[in-house]
């Protein structure tokens, strides 16, 4: 089965809201389209400081052609939606979509 990892950068969490309730967010809305087959928080060095994001790696069910990769980012639309509703800001500039391809990610468009 294909396999995408999303990574999307956290802004500004919603009143109340922590990192932990992003990443279970994010699961729940992703979980509800693929099977996850990993998920971090992590916080690399952009641009001189640190900036948490969410990481999922997720599969799509087999199809002919493009469609595995527009199923792949129409996910990415819905996790970000998700959260921006329910915990945190998110930074689309800043998201990236990765697909397996000869065993190593590789990143592909997601809008």
């Amino acid at each position: 089965m294909p396999s995408y990892r999303m990574h999307l950068p956290i802004g500004d969490l919603h009143p109340g809201a922590t990192p932990a309730d992003v990443m279970e967010q994010a699961a729940l809305a992703l979980g509800s389209l693929h099977m996850i087959e990993k998920r971090d928080v992590e916080a690399p060095l952009v641009d001189g400081r640190r900036v948490g994001r969410v990481v999922l790696r997720y599969v799509v069910d087999p199809l002919e052609g493009r469609r595995e990769d527009d199923t792949a980012r129409h996910a990415v639309h819905m996790v970000i939606d998700h959260l921006e509703r329910t915990t945190a800001t998110i930074s689309p500039p800043r998201a990236v979509l990765l697909t397996r391809g000869g065993g190593r990610f590789r990143p592909i468009s997601w809008r």
